[in-house]
């Protein structure tokens, strides 16, 4: 199908002079869904399901500085005219728009499991397997209620533009989770199957946190408190207080924290210790790809060095307003890590060395927070109390802080956990109770 759609572009090019220059990004995905609900797999609400599409998007250039963009799908090949009539009359004028841009080099890195290709095409068995697995386990540790889910993929990524240039390969999404009594679960998202050992390990960190959080405590509590937060939450508030602020269109309308001087002069905003990079080309993870969607090259970046900005996170249109290169792109809230030059202890001893705690697990509502500012206010729904080192059971609390001044602090702490892109932390917050 790119074939033909780059065929008829080109063809169309000829016919309409209005139409500079074009380029499109396609996806040719398949694959399956299983899913686990109350305790029982491929029910009505988790019917098991093979699933087919063909997704993309398609940006044109016009004469005078008009630009279009669009959404592609199966039909478009078919009803090109019809798609090419709404893409013209919506076209919007930018004067500050910026034209084609193809890349010189294209990094290579490997992006398909070719056993997920296995379990698509031929042996669907795995994914129950998984599922069959997690029910039997959670259930025998006690846990009443199970969900959970495995969706693998294979899919086809083309990208052409009218200057010549193509890209074509495969990758290969994988997901899977379990959650117990609607409280915790645990999550799997990368480009290749599990291994056993991973598998057991998301599943006996399921069954262990969710019997904790079903041991609820009574408590009064008001004041000073270690806020400890495992990575997934740690990296939650990572996007939505630090990296929402180094976009290059927010810094440029200043909606950001960061003003464009800021990175000119590099300005300290973490500890000196600390460096954050983005790094998109890891093999068979979740968040590596070649390019972007705009012909940008994946790589890795430091955005911010020992403490200081380097550079916002740039789009072609930015990096031409900022004056920085492009830069690769976070993909799905993950591909950034935070490195630190301290030595960090295992995350169960930064446990053991707290008087009083909290470990986070979830949170209520943090996309209401003002990302600028770096100070929050919210409902944690699901917390454990932690109190001389020991974990002594649930808690529901109210949690405020800065994120970002804690992050510049000297007495917040980051423990190690294995098989994690980043550690978990701790840090001095208030909390209610």
């Amino acid at each position: 199908m790119a074939e033909q759609l780059a065929d008829i572009l080109t063809s169309y090019q000829k016919r309409d002079s209005d139409l500079t220059e074009w380029r499109f990004d396609l996806h040719d995905t398949r694959g399956l869904e299983v899913g686990l609900k109350d305790n029982r797999i491929g029910g009505p609400y988790s019917a098991p399901s093979y699933k087919r599409s063909i997704s993309g998007e398609i940006f044109l250039y016009w004469k005078n500085q008009r630009y279009s963009s669009g959404k592609l799908d199966s039909q478009v090949t078919e009803s090109f005219d019809e798609y090419m009539n709404n893409w013209k009359t919506a076209a919007y004028s930018d004067p500050e728009g910026v034209s084609l841009y193809t890349p010189k080099e294209v990094p290579q890195v490997d992006l398909a499991d070719s056993a997920v290709e296995h379990i698509v095409d031929r042996d669907n068995s795995q994914p129950f397997r998984l599922l069959e697995t997690g029910l039997r386990k959670l259930s025998a540790a006690g846990l009443r209620k199970i969900n959970g889910k495995v969706r693998c993929f294979h899919s086809t990524r083309v990208m052409k533009n009218s200057a010549g240039f193509s890209l074509e390969y495969r990758q290969t999404p994988v997901e899977f989770y379990f959650e117990v009594n609607n409280s915790y679960g645990e999550s799997f998202q990368e480009k290749f199957w599990p291994a056993e050992d991973k598998i057991e390990a998301i599943i006996q960190n399921t069954a262990r946190i969710g019997k904790l959080l079903d041991n609820t405590v009574s408590t009064n509590f008001s004041g000073e408190i270690r806020l400890l937060f495992p990575p997934e939450v740690f990296e939650s508030f990572l996007s939505q207080f630090l990296i929402s602020n180094l976009y290059g269109s927010l810094v440029v309308n200043r909606q950001s924290r960061f003003s464009l001087d800021d990175f000119k002069e590099n300005r300290m905003v973490l500890r000196n210790d600390l460096s954050l990079v983005l790094d998109t080309l890891q093999p068979l993870r979740a968040f590596s790809y070649l390019c972007t969607s705009e012909g940008v090259p994946g790589g890795q970046i430091e955005l911010i060095e020992h403490g200081r900005l380097r550079t916002p996170i740039l789009g072609l249109k930015y990096a031409k307003k900022t004056g920085f290169p492009p830069t690769p792109v976070v993909a799905g809230g993950r591909g950034f890590f935070i490195k630190t030059g301290l030595a960090v202890p295992e995350w169960e001893q930064l446990i053991k060395n707290t008087e009083r705690g909290l470990i986070v697990y979830s949170v209520l509502g943090m996309h209401t927070q003002d990302s600028s500012s770096g100070s929050f206010s919210l409902t944690a729904d699901q917390c454990l109390l932690v109190e001389n080192g020991a974990v002594l059971g649930k808690v529901k609390a109210v949690i405020n802080g800065d994120f970002l001044k804690s992050l510049a602090a000297e007495d917040s702490y980051f423990g190690k956990i294995s098989d994690e892109d980043n550690p978990g932390y701790s840090f001095l917050a208030s909390a209610t109770i």
